[in-house]
Parts: C-alpha cells; structure tokens; sequence
C-alpha cells in the first residue's frame, strides 16, 4: 500500500480546506472594488476659492436650490432635477443633460402637465394627479378632492378620467 492511499483522508481535508480558505478570501475581497456603476454621474464643481486672503470678509452663502418636479404621464415618469431630465418609461430609464435633448414626444407630457398644473386644463374635465401615493382629483369646477387608494375614488369620475 503507498502513501497516497495511507493519507487518502488527510488530503481529501487538505483540498477541502485550502478550497474554503480561498473561498472565503473572494467573498471578504471582493466588495473593496469602487468601480462606479452608476449611470448619472454628479460633477458639481464647488464654490470655494482656491486662494485664500485673510482679511477677506465671509460672504453670505446663499442656499443652494434644487428644483425637483415629478411628473407622471400615463404610466411614463419624468423627473427633471437642476436641468436634467430622467425618464422612466416601462422600467428603461433614460438621463437627458437639457431640455433640449430631451425628445419632443416627452417634451409635449411635460408641457401638459405644466399647464394642468397652473390651471390651464380645459373646463368641463377631471384631471387627477399622484402625489407620495394619494391621488388628487381635481373636479370642473376647480375644488380638489384628495384620495387615498385609487379604488376610492367613484366609478363615475374613473370614467371620466379615462380609467
């Protein structure tokens, strides 16, 4: 009998062992990589000077405003924060850098949305918004009734609002 057949057992442990051991060392190294995957990237340069004058007074520093508006058209979501514009449509996001590379087919539901919003809906018609998930109706003669379930709002206006 040779000594691989005596030490059949200790190196059957052996290879299981060395295997964990590795095993482990990728699953403990394998979340230190930083490699950024996301797809909108934020390059705001700051607003502090480079030089630095001792006698120089504080300026007030102005609040810095981010604009954020939600729509949703039908199910298409379009989110426009500090002049960019990213569009949800049947789960596919999309970053547009402007309104103008924003296409026209969005660009024309967020016109609309725009005017509904100010009032600008035609007279006679219901309008609904969501908001955080409460469905605001808005009725022709411009009194809003706030909802919290879409089922409870009433048939008739569903209709009305083409659901």
């Amino acid at each position: 009998m040779g000594w691989i057949a005596r030490h059949f057992d200790y190196l059957i442990f052996a290879a299981l062992t060395l295997s964990g051991l590795s095993y482990l060392y990728i699953l403990l190294t394998r979340n230190r990589r930083h490699d950024s995957k996301s797809v909108v990237r934020y390059d705001i340069p700051s607003e502090e000077t480079v030089s630095f004058d001792p006698n120089e007074k504080p300026k007030k520093k102005e609040p810095k405003i981010n604009v954020l508006e939600v729509f949703d058209y039908n199910g298409i979501k379009i989110m426009h924060e500090n002049g960019m514009y990213t569009v949800n449509h049947a789960g596919e996001i999309q970053v547009y850098g402007s309104w103008q590379e924003l296409p026209s087919r969005y660009q024309a539901m967020v016109k609309e949305m725009d005017k509904s919003s100010v009032g600008q809906k035609k007279k006679g018609n219901y309008y609904m918004e969501v908001l955080n998930g409460t469905y605001y109706v808005i009725f022709p003669d411009g009194k809003k009734h706030k909802y919290p379930k879409f089922e409870d709002i009433p048939e008739k206006i569903r209709k009305a609002l083409g659901y």
